[in-house]
């Protein structure tokens, strides 16, 4: 005999959520599932409209109570409705080979459950369906009208389906008209939507709070650039064939680093869909955010419909990177991109700064020195101190981090986290072992706690000791019969060559701090390959600082050079340590900005002090 698994209630609700964080991810999943049925349509050799209609609504302080989606497409039977608001089913057709973006296996249901309560109206071969779609609030249970499902009623409209979303979840905000006709615009998932002639899409924005309704056509125009690079290449090992554009635009456009809107990067796609957008290692390189484009991965769809699903990022809805196809994609691309860069950095740094005071070249050594103490003392930490506390949303047993790279003899610590269920099932008891004798647990038990900030948490940490160079294993946790894994590998000390001090300007996180009188500058201050950068010439930074930071004796260019400076070195140290930091998928924008304001509140005060005490 054999017996279905149920599905957790909990786990729907947190997996809806995970992969539904805001408005426009709810917005990016309807507008897909209506340009997939056109697509459906028009490989069958229909005509069709596109038409895709769109209404939100904004409240004071940005409040959204109603989100409406409508399609002329091919609507849905009954059956077909049932099916598409089923947890586990897959509807799209994609696996039939269709070229759809279904593989995802979100949309309809997880939208609606993350964001409140929706109504689904569909119209196919003259018969109306509508049904219900909520959360119930004490069960936590999806739940659907099935009454009004089984009633079919015959109709003269068109076909196409309709959904209807009250918002009760309170995090959900909307941004002002013009931030979100942008948003909705240039989300990297929706560009060739928003830029093909066969999909008229219309947003109708109400402004509750003015009363003004502005309706107006979405659309998207790729920037302005000249074309650097076509060619084809084949993945090594994989011997896919991928199809690379790149164009360089004459202006820097935004990084695609943690932002869907970013006009910079290398759109990652299959013949039918945008899966990601980036830059890889290149993405805090301001030499790269001159380049654009696309790479067509031709073996992607096949790989998923065979089963290779491990490939796709559920719950970001992009590519999983840490998987090997998608390292092999990555070093293939940067190889594309690399020349191109270089080229770029050389170019925009021949202009030629102005020479700074002696007495401020001391004060910069002098911050410079300070900040390397701080980012080693910070860093440092990362292979002796466990990472921190995770959001609240563990629903399984888990280790932190999930892959890590240890240095040959040093120690290095991990997490454990349970939610209470477990542990009211299984016990408290954690018994790590190692599948690779040269990588070795320094403690093969240890109790978990209740975590003091997450009552629902229990945790405890362990460390890790590899003692052979390119040792590869898995750490396996057990806790009953819950079991959480992390692979590890082990890499060799640093060594330091004879007379090769850790002095002067070309050692350690920070190598200098410049002024750079870039006559476009595309921010105020950046870290770039360990310089920090202070782009002089920035419109708010040129009113007290000169090029060769003239200026900052005066107390405005004082207060002025530490936030710079400061903002910089947080934001860089931030980026480095969330290398290891445990994160929710989903949530990495919410960690980063937990830890940027930490680092912020630490350290830019003795920035400060160092500057203002100064004397020139």
């Amino acid at each position: 005999m054999a017996r279905e698994i149920p599905i957790h209630p909990r786990i729907i609700e947190e997996s809806a959520k995970a992969t539904i964080r805001n408005l426009i991810d709810g917005i990016v999943e309807l507008i897909t599932n209506s340009d997939d049925s056109y697509k459906r349509l028009e490989e069958e050799g229909h005509e069709v409209s596109g038409k895709i209609e769109i209404y939100v609504n904004r409240e004071k302080g940005g409040i959204c109570k109603n989100l409406r989606v409508k399609d002329w497409a091919e609507g849905m039977t009954s059956q077909e409705l049932e099916s598409a608001i089923t947890f586990g089913g897959e509807t799209s057709g994609f696996h039939k080979g269709r070229s759809v973006r279904g593989f995802f296996g979100r949309g309809l249901k997880e939208t609606i459950i993350a964001l409140g309560e929706g109504e689904i109206k569909t119209v196919k071969n003259g018969k109306l369906t509508k049904t219900k779609l909520w959360l119930d609030k004490k069960t936590k249970k999806p739940l659907y009208d099935d009454e009004a499902l089984s009633e079919c009623i015959t109709t003269s409209e068109r076909n196409g389906t309709e959904v209807n979303i009250i918002i009760t979840n309170e995090k959900i905000k909307i941004p002002e008209y013009r931030k979100f006709k942008e948003q909705l615009c240039r989300h990297y998932a929706l560009r060739d939507i928003n830029s093909s002639s066969n999909r008229e899409i219309k947003l109708i924005f109400e402004d509750l709070k003015r009363n003004t309704k502005n309706t107006t056509d979405v659309f998207f125009s790729y920037p302005q650039g000249k074309k650097v690079v076509e060619k084809e290449i084949v993945l090594p090992k994989f011997h896919d064939k991928v199809k690379i554009k790149i164009y360089e635009s004459s202006e820097q456009l935004d990084s695609p680093r943690l932002n869907p809107y970013g006009l910079a990067g290398i759109l990652i796609k299959t013949p039918s869909a945008i899966l990601d957008n980036s830059l890889f290692k290149f993405e805090n390189d301001p030499a790269a955010l001159y380049f654009y484009g696309e790479a067509i991965c031709y073996g992607l769809e096949d790989r998923i419909r065979k089963g290779e699903t491990e490939i796709i990022d559920y719950n970001r809805g992009g590519l999983e990177w840490r998987h090997e196809y998608c390292k092999a994609l990555a070093e293939a691309i940067e190889k594309v991109l690399e020349p191109l860069i270089l080229k770029k950095r050389g170019e925009l740094e021949k202009i030629t700064p102005k020479a700074v005071k002696e007495s401020t070249k001391s004060l910069l050594n002098r911050l410079r020195t300070f900040l390397n103490r701080v980012a080693k003392e910070e860093l440092d930490e990362e292979s002796d101190v466990p990472p921190g506390p995770p959001e609240p949303f563990i629903t399984s047993l888990v280790i932190k981090p999930e892959m890590a790279n240890l240095t040959k003899n040093k120690p290095r610590a991990f997490s454990i986290y349970a939610p209470t269920e477990i542990i009211s099932r299984e016990g408290q008891e954690a018994h790590i072992k190692s599948d690779h004798i040269n990588i070795k647990p320094l403690s093969s038990t240890v109790r978990l706690k209740n975590h003091p900030k997450y009552p629902s948490l229990w945790y405890n940490y362990f460390k890790v000791v590899g003692v052979e160079e390119n040792a590869e294993g898995v750490i396996t946790v057990n806790v009953g019969r819950e079991k959480a894994f992390s692979r590890i590998k082990v890499g060799s000390p640093k060594k330091k060559e004879k007379g090769d001090k850790p002095t002067g300007r070309k050692a350690g996180f920070i190598i200098d701090i410049v002024p750079n009188p870039h006559p476009d500058p595309p921010q105020r201050a950046a870290w770039e390959n360990g310089v920090i950068r202070i782009y002089t010439r920035f419109p708010s930074v040129s009113k007290f600082l000169g090029d060769a930071l003239e200026g900052v004796e005066k107390p405005e260019g004082r207060l002025l050079l530490a936030e710079l400076v400061g903002e910089a070195f947080c934001r860089a140290l931030a980026m480095r340590k969330m290398e290891y930091a445990p994160t929710i998928p989903g949530k990495e924008m919410y960690a980063f900005n937990a830890l940027l304001d930490e680092i912020r509140k630490k350290y830019l005060h003795q920035i400060q002090n160092i500057i203002f005490r100064w004397k020139f």
